[in-house]
């Protein structure tokens, strides 16, 4: 039943205030919260007992007003429940109730402050809720965070119980998210083969609910989590993005040491060893930038990339030029962002004497020896791209030692040149970089024996040459991305993303062909082949559309289409799979 109820100031006074003598009550069913009774108010300056009357009459809720409830109010509500206008009058005019059955005794805020010891605004109730699921501590953790300023959240971890007191609105929306919490959760254990365990915590923790946990095992690398079961397939998909295999970057280095003529008194001209280059080979050199740095003042490194295999085309362009001297040839291999470090020169002594004087008085000594590197000395650090681009972090550096002594050491005095640079290149090109100058001054003493020995008349018979020095340090380097079976790779990312185990793609083929030659011999077709091609992803399922042909038109493609459906799902890919998605292109012959 609903009733419309609109009076004015002036209807009050001539009306009385007289109720509609057939206004059913709610049912006895119901609670007294709860009515059937919908209503429209447009009352001002109306007392409040006569409201409270009326709503009593439109509802047959009981009202009893106590002995402070006074004064006139407005109110203006149209189509509500009776007891959504009845909470609004209260909020609006400072009152209070209080709810025995089916009477509510309606006081004002003071009041019910006095009686009850709490704001009516801050009443609480409290619920009870044994966890069947969620561990009490996390939930009472998240709970925490909702719950209003006068609210409060004991967890019983002996009992797995939480025991909640909140304002009435607050304790509802607390009981619907215990409800959503306290739901199965499923543990699943991952080993991981590449990430470390720890590592990932904080990343996997960003995706866990408020009741997920993650522990790690630091011994066998395993990752045990625990979540809803929605969860979980995030989860996955986090871990296999991690727990990925890194190539790795053989790295193939040749260094050489270039005398310089008076003509190359700036450094080797590059434009003139690439003249002594044939034309087709002179195309695949690509001169990057000159690029001064480090130490190296005034001198430039110029980087060119070509093919691997023309590093010996340089090579004996620079021979007809100028005497060239390899220092050293090394092959290494080094793991994703590593720095390798390769070293053709001496590691050179000093010896440190510490003296101290203690209490006793008798001074004690003690020697350290501490070693610095000398000679050619290159660092790189490969960063592999997912497009078969390696972007190298490099740092040559060329230093030589002359030796004093100091109260009986020997104390090397170490000059270096070095610059460093970041460069681009693909895999399996050669970067070659100079412009590392080294100046030696010698003196040769040249004098006739015996005559030249003789003081002050000797000396016609005796003179020295001084000769100055100049070489350049050329590093050609050649970086490979090697995949972790060993397989050298130009597009790691496709190796990677089709890194399927041989049996796997026997199984789906041998699967296919079964469902195939079942489906072609249920129809009686003829002698004839089919192509079909398709995505799988991890669960074996098919993703997107596929495609069918045969020469031999549309029977064998409507056979092949439904025996597609009628072979998936395939089996899940192999844990160790680092792709989510692979591609298939299976051709079946057919001869019945």
């Amino acid at each position: 039943m609903r009733r419309v109820v609109q009076v004015g100031v002036a209807l009050w006074v001539a009306c009385g205030l007289m109720g509609d003598a057939t206004a059913q009550p709610a049912t006895s069913s119901e609670s007294p919260l709860k009515t059937s009774q919908r209503i429209s108010l447009d009352l001002k300056g109306v007392d409040i007992l006569d409201v409270l009357k009326l709503l009593s009459q439109q509802s047959g809720l009981n009202f009893i007003a106590g002995r402070n409830v006074s004064g006139r109010v407005t109110i203006f509500v149209n189509d509500v429940d009776v007891w959504e206008a009845f909470e609004l009058l209260i909020g609006a005019n400072d009152l209070a109730y209080e709810q025995q059955g089916d009477i509510v005794t309606v006081m004002t805020a003071r009041d019910y402050e006095l009686i009850y010891g709490e704001k009516f605004q801050e009443r609480k109730e409290t619920f009870t809720q044994t966890l069947q699921y969620a561990k009490v501590a996390q939930a009472a953790t998240v709970l925490n965070q909702i719950k209003s300023a006068v609210g409060r959240v004991v967890a019983d971890e002996a009992t797995n119980t939480l025991i909640i007191t909140d304002v009435p609105a607050r304790l509802a929306e607390m009981r619907e998210l215990v409800a959503q919490l306290d739901r199965p959760t499923e543990t699943r254990v991952y080993n991981l083969n590449y990430a470390n365990a720890e590592k990932l915590k904080e990343s996997v923790q960003g995706l866990l609910s408020p009741i997920g946990t993650f522990t790690f095992d630091a011994r066998t690398n395993k990752v045990i989590v625990s979540d809803l079961k929605e969860g979980l397939p995030r989860i996955d998909q986090l871990l296999r993005a991690f727990d990925s295999p890194e190539g790795q970057v053989l790295i193939e280095a040749k260094i050489v040491k270039v005398d310089l003529t008076n003509e190359m008194d700036l450094g080797i001209d590059w434009q003139q060893v690439l003249s002594g280059v044939d034309t087709t080979a002179r195309g695949n050199f690509r001169v990057l930038s000159d690029i001064v740095g480090g130490s190296a003042t005034g001198v430039a490194l110029k980087l060119l990339t070509a093919p691997r295999g023309n590093t010996q085309v340089i090579i004996e362009a620079l021979k007809k030029i100028t005497r060239t001297d390899t220092l050293s040839n090394p092959r290494l291999m080094v793991s994703n962002n590593q720095e390798a470090r390769i070293l053709v020169g001496t590691r050179e002594a000093v010896v440190t004497v510490t003296t101290t004087v203690p209490a006793t008085g008798s001074t004690v000594s003690s020697p350290e020896i501490q070693y610095v590197d000398v000679g050619t000395k290159l660092y790189v650090t490969p960063n592999i791209k997912h497009d078969g681009h390696i972007q190298i972090k490099i740092r040559p550096e060329v230093s030589s030692s002359t030796v004093e002594t100091f109260q009986t050491n020997r104390i090397p005095i170490v000059s270096s040149t070095e610059a460093e640079t970041n460069v681009l290149v693909k895999s399996g090109s050669t970067l070659i970089i100079g412009g590392l100058i080294e100046t030696k001054d010698t003196r040769t003493d040249n004098r006739v024996p015996i005559l030249g020995d003789i003081p002050v008349l000797g000396i016609p018979f005796r003179g020295s040459t001084d000769i100055k020095k100049k070489t350049e340090l050329v590093v050609f380097l050649t970086p490979q991305i090697v995949l972790p079976d060993g397989t050298p790779s130009t597009d790691p990312a496709a190796a990677l993303r089709d890194s399927l185990p041989p049996a796997y793609r026997q199984a789906v083929r041998q699967r296919l062909q079964d469902h195939l030659a079942s489906q072609f011999l249920s129809l009686s077709l003829p002698k004839g082949s089919v192509v079909v091609s398709f995505v799988l992803n991890r669960d074996g399922r098919f993703v997107g559309s596929q495609e069918v042909t045969s020469p031999e038109g549309e029977p064998f493609v409507t056979a092949a289409t439904v025996a597609l459906a009628q072979a998936q799902p395939f089996p899940p890919f192999p844990s160790e799979t680092p792709a989510d998605e692979v591609r298939f292109r299976l051709a079946v012959d057919y001869a019945p």
